[in-house]
């Protein structure tokens, strides 16, 4: 009986050891992973393969461009090969694909700036992609264990030789890099003056929260200038963009119809994008990541049905700190919920929205009976 126990026993550590080995056959190489990937790996260069993430990172060793001493740029492609969600509102989800970014990275300081962003199916067509306008554009420190400095420095390996990136950075009080601090003590000044424009935006003043809110139109409707000099809670710098045009079309900003109607302005239709940065109580952005201190973008559209009523049309949030996009909603019904603007004219007045009609002084035309 012994003996038989034994035999078995042995048995058993066959098969267990024979399935250890199969597996250990059968585990993932990268390059199982790459099999489908299209990248001409004579230029695209793996930074790391991050098992946990299912994702291979590459750069793109003919986009490095150096730009000064400890700066170059260079183009990423992450190569999402599994299952598991890549960002929330990815289109290509459980597909493979490559999401790619170009950054400016400054060695230096070890900070990096996002440039812009893409989603690009397994032919590198692309899905969505997003260029980020200069003014938000910001260099920010990078966390030394995140993606985004490991590929820094896979990237500066590459350079040792280059005479420019090696040379010695100049010190000198108006370097580019020197970035003025504000003084946190009080409200900080506005940071530039109303109606003066940014690159593309155009900034509208230091607004406040109104309270609570059902839905992301209301809360947009409750916001009103701030006059205060004292620091509070609440505060946001906002801008506008808009673009002149008869009919909106589908372009995010664009669209406007003013009439002269008996003597008075009759808005039919404006289009425009808010841009709205969250302050900490001086009145002073955040430099914090994270969805409540993020940049905030909404593309809103108004026409007129004998009442003039506003909507939003896309909501979007960026990190302050990486710049990634962190929200895109276009669900009309999530962003306006049961509000109607129009019974809240005395709120409303008052509002981003309302404010940037009157600042964007729109053609008017003559009334022919067409609109309304």
């Amino acid at each position: 009986m012994k003996t038989l126990i034994k035999k078995v026993c042995f048995a058993v550590m066959l098969v267990m050891l024979s399935l250890t080995a199969c597996t250990s056959a059968s585990a993932e190489s990268i390059d199982d992973v790459l099999k489908d990937c299209k990248l001409d790996r004579s230029n695209w260069k793996v930074v790391e393969w991050f098992k946990a993430e299912q994702f291979v990172r590459f750069y793109d060793s003919t986009s490095v461009t150096v730009t000064g001493p400890g700066r170059f740029d260079a183009v990423i492609y992450d190569y999402y090969y599994g299952n598991d969600p890549c960002i929330s509102d990815c289109k290509l989800q459980g597909k493979k694909h490559y999401h790619s970014e170009k950054w400016g990275f400054n060695t230096t300081k070890s900070a990096g700036t996002l440039r812009s962003l893409a989603t690009k199916d397994l032919d590198e067509n692309i899905v969505s992609s997003y260029d980020i306008p200069s003014n938000m554009q910001i260099e920010s420190e990078l966390n030394k264990n995140s993606f985004e400095a490991i590929t820094m420095l896979k990237i500066k390996d590459s350079l040792k030789g280059d005479k420019k990136f090696a040379a010695e950075p100049k010190a000198t009080a108006d370097s580019k890099d020197t970035i003025p601090q504000p003084k946190i003590k009080g409200l900080v000044p506005m940071p530039m003056a109303i109606g003066a424009s940014n690159g593309e935006w155009t900034y509208m003043g230091r607004y406040i929260s109104g309270g609570s809110s059902s839905s992301i139109l209301e809360w947009e409707t409750r916001l009103h200038p701030y006059t205060g000099s004292v620091e509070s809670d609440g505060l946001y710098d906002v801008y506008f963009h808009h673009e002149h045009y008869e009919q909106p079309g589908n372009y995010e900003g664009r669209g406007c119809c003013v009439f002269d109607f008996g003597g008075h302005r009759f808005t039919s239709n404006y289009g425009c994008v808010l841009k709205i940065v969250p302050l900490n109580h001086n009145g002073v952005p955040f430099n914090q990541s994270g969805q409540k201190y993020g940049t905030i973008l909404l593309s809103t559209r108004g026409g007129s049905k004998g009442a003039f009523s506003v909507g939003i049309q896309r909501l979007r949030i960026f990190d302050n700190v990486t710049h990634q996009l962190l929200v895109n909603i276009e669900d009309r019904k999530q962003l306006n919920g049961n509000f109607q603007d129009y019974m809240f004219h005395e709120i409303r007045e008052n509002s981003p929205y309302m404010n940037a009609i009157k600042m964007s002084n729109c053609p008017i035309q003559p009334y022919d009976g067409r609109h309304g």
